[in-house]
């Protein structure tokens, strides 16, 4: 690294403005955040513990240098300004520069070791997680969806959703009726009522996966679902 791009890493690490919370929130999304007790009452134990484990497995956590930290915070600010000017733009979004907040943002640290995005592709956001899952509605105790989750993101008149289009356990096989009503229950959405969700949201056009990216795009929508 050059001595021009040397800077103090406590400040590249700091929060990157209001305006970002956008994509801050879609990662935070991807965090252990759901704790699947609507299901207790669909599935028995017995069929819970075919495709969960005791402990939850390892995740991946990025340790990214400056350069890669500069990177990602680059394209946050520019969504931010893109809003604040209500500038039409789309940004392009690796699963490097995700990992990369997620490793690296203050209010993402909760998350990591246990949410790590693989791959992104046409299909949706790949994410290795460890969901948390209690067992039943007598037995408190917990068993760990340890699992490849596949996300399409859509955006709404009011939030940017995440679709859960698949789960593919480490061990056994989630049941297709399981996968279903999980993404009918719409867990993976960001707050309609946050202050900085209902400010930025009515100029957050799309949000979809190219390629192997993730893309962000600003300006007016309409006709949307809530």
């Amino acid at each position: 690294m050059s001595n021009e791009e040397e800077s103090n890493p406590q400040e590249l690490r700091s929060s990157p403005g209001c305006g970002c919370i956008i994509l801050i929130s879609i990662i935070v999304v991807f965090g252990g955040l759901i704790v699947l007790y609507t299901f207790v009452g669909l599935y028995q134990t017995r069929k819970i513990d075919d495709f969960t484990q005791e402990f939850p497995m390892k995740i991946l956590v990025d340790r990214p240098d400056e350069a890669a930290v500069r990177t990602a915070l680059a394209k946050l600010k520019r969504i931010e300004q893109a809003v604040e000017e209500k500038e039409v733009i789309r940004v392009l979004f690796s699963p490097s520069d995700l990992n990369t907040l997620i490793a690296t943002q203050e209010m993402l640290e909760d998350f990591r070791g246990q949410t790590y995005i693989t791959r992104i592709s046409p299909q949706g956001i790949v994410a290795d997680m460890a969901q948390p899952m209690r067992k039943g509605i007598i037995d408190s105790g917990s068993r760990y969806l340890n699992a490849t989750f596949v996300l399409l993101p859509e955006v709404r008149a009011r939030t940017v959703a995440f679709k859960v289009v698949d789960i593919r356990a480490v061990e056994g096989e989630v049941p297709s009726e399981f996968i279903s009503n999980y993404a009918l229950l719409d867990f993976f959405r960001l707050d309609p009522e946050n202050e900085q969700i209902q400010k930025h949201i009515g100029y957050i056009a799309s949000v979809y996966t190219e390629g192997d990216g993730l893309v962000v795009e600003t300006g007016t929508k309409l006709g949307l679902e809530e």
